[in-house]
């Protein structure tokens, strides 16, 4: 029985050994097991040529609308405001009173002075009439300084008038008022002899507008007084302004390494207001059919700008010479890059330099 038993037990060890060889033998037959093993695809990248294009390199920056004109008016002689006649928001033009101001001690004195000239008039003509008549009888010397005293007491009579003058605060230039600091009975001191004097009022020139725009380093040389500007606010949806650079500052500043550059803006009807944000279009260059390739070429390794070039199916990094650029495109000037040079523009970052890849060219 025993011996039945390993019979029986040796013979299912013999048939697991022929179905484990036969299962071995099919694996490695197995054609789908050959291509899992074989994972070295050769990776697709979608290619351009560089193609000639007349070429419009601009530069869109961001100023602020300012201005024309701002300054704060003072009283020229210390007085009460007697009253105001304009208000925040008022238009005033060159000239216009905005505000009166009394002293009564100024018209006080300028009664003295009116007094005394014509006391002092009437002496200098009596002389002088007896001098003409009677000259042995009037000294010279008498005449002339009587003359003089005349003379003294209407120029401090003149002196007085403009001291009245100044109770009267006029707009220096046509503009808006932007704020008024006093009100009715307040008391001013005069700003020209009193450095802590209170201000009246903020009279801003808008029309013009004057754009200052911040104009990086590397544009400075293409940028002329006289060039023509597209300038639009975001606040004004579809409205754009044509303008011209009015002025450039000359110098960069140290700390941004920008200059400035001003654009004055007509205004007439004041939809420009002093402090909105502007984006001003500036076409600093143009070329004809120059070699050039789209912005999505560029690379950044390491902080430089390269492209990737496919030679004989290899990748290539190349360092990349830029000339003109835009929104769009931008020159290549790599004398190595030609119009018939293979640039990846999709699939950049899945490929290292050295490894070969399959160009699918892409239809621009």
């Amino acid at each position: 029985m025993k011996t039945l038993n390993h019979i029986y037990i040796a013979g299912c060890l013999s048939a697991l050994l022929i179905m484990a060889s036969c299962g071995t033998d099919q694996s490695n037959n197995n054609p789908a097991t050959t291509s899992v093993s074989g994972n070295s695809k050769t990776q697709s990248v979608e290619v351009v040529k560089p193609q000639q294009r007349s070429f419009i390199a601009e530069v869109l920056i961001t100023g602020t609308a300012m201005p024309n004109q701002k300054v704060t008016l003072y009283a020229m002689e210390s007085g009460y405001v007697e009253a105001v006649y304009k208000d925040i928001g008022d238009m005033v033009r060159k000239g216009e009173v905005i505000a009166e101001l009394k002293n009564p001690e100024v018209v006080r004195l300028y009664e003295e002075k009116k007094a005394q000239l014509e006391a002092k008039q009437s002496v200098y003509e009596r002389l002088k009439a007896t001098r003409e008549e009677t000259p042995a009888l009037t000294p010279l010397q008498m005449v002339e300084d009587a003359k003089a005293e005349y003379l003294s007491v209407q120029a401090g009579l003149k002196a007085v008038e403009d001291r009245l003058g100044f109770l009267q605060v006029k707009a220096p230039f046509t503009g808006k008022i932007t704020k008024r600091m006093v009100d009715h009975g307040a008391l001013v001191q005069s700003g020209l002899t009193n450095q802590n004097a209170q201000g009246l009022f903020e009279l801003q020139e808008v029309s013009p507008i004057r754009l200052t725009v911040p104009l990086p380093e590397s544009d400075i040389a293409a940028i002329k007084e006289g060039m023509e500007v597209t300038v639009t606010f975001p606040e004004l949806p579809g409205e754009s302004f044509k303008a011209k650079v009015s002025r450039t500052a000359g110098a960069l500043d140290p700390a941004s390494k920008t200059m400035q550059v001003e654009i004055d803006i007509d205004n007439p009807k004041g939809f420009i207001k002093p402090g909105m944000y502007a984006k001003a279009l500036m076409q600093i260059s143009s070329r004809e059919r120059v070699l050039s390739l789209p912005v999505t070429a560029q690379v950044i390794y390491q902080n430089q700008t390269f492209v990737l070039v496919v030679n004989d199916g290899k990748v290539e990094r190349v360092p990349l010479r830029k000339g003109l650029s835009n929104k769009d495109y931008f020159e290549v000037l790599n004398p190595e890059i030609t119009g018939s040079s293979m640039i990846i523009v999709q699939g950049k970052g899945l490929v290292q330099p050295g490894q070969i890849v399959q160009p699918v060219f892409k239809n621009e």
